[in-house]
């Protein structure tokens, strides 16, 4: 979805925001969407920058829940 949107004229960076701070909102879920001291720490590091090809969200390297990294 994320390559269909890009596709359709946003910018990998409108659709990063989309899917996380603007999804978090709609939803209505507290404590996540951004990266800010005192919300949850639910992240994922990636092998390659997704600003320069919105595809590279699939090149997870490292997925944090709570601030701690899982095992894929």
């Amino acid at each position: 979805e994320m390559a269909d949107m890009v596709a359709s004229g946003m910018t990998p960076a409108q659709v990063i925001t989309a899917a996380t701070k603007n999804g978090a909102e709609f939803l209505r879920i507290p404590n996540t969407g951004t990266i800010e001291s005192g919300k949850m720490a639910d992240f994922i590091v990636l092998d390659a920058n997704p600003l320069e090809d919105i595809t590279n969200t699939r090149k997870i390297s490292t997925v944090y829940l709570r601030g701690t990294a899982v095992p894929r």
